[in-house]
């Protein structure tokens, strides 16, 4: 009984720095900036050309694009502007939003 007892002290004693450092990484992640997104739908194509991938061709083409068909309705639509394809989508992930 006393040797079961031991082995939960140790388990839980070996389980306390995980923890900590799990706390501490939130903590770290509080404290980061948090990343602004571009939205396809307002932004100019100054703005646009600051994306990955994205330079002032392709932005243009994404403000012309808008300007013709109306704002996007997801993001995934701007792979119907000419350029942009599934790949470059996956770059933007995160960096845009409508």
């Amino acid at each position: 009984m006393k040797t079961l007892k031991n082995l939960f002290i140790i388990s839980l004693l070996c389980l306390l720095p995980a923890t900590t450092a799990y706390a501490q990484l939130s903590e770290v992640t509080k404290q980061m900036p948090q990343v602004e997104t571009i939205s396809i739908n307002n932004a100019d194509a100054e703005k646009l050309a600051k994306l990955p991938g994205i330079g002032k061709k392709k932005a243009q083409a994404i403000v012309d694009f808008r300007e013709e068909n109306g704002e996007f309705k997801s993001v995934s639509d701007l792979s119907q502007v000419k350029g942009i394809g599934k790949k470059l989508l996956a770059r933007l992930e995160g960096k845009i939003s409508l």
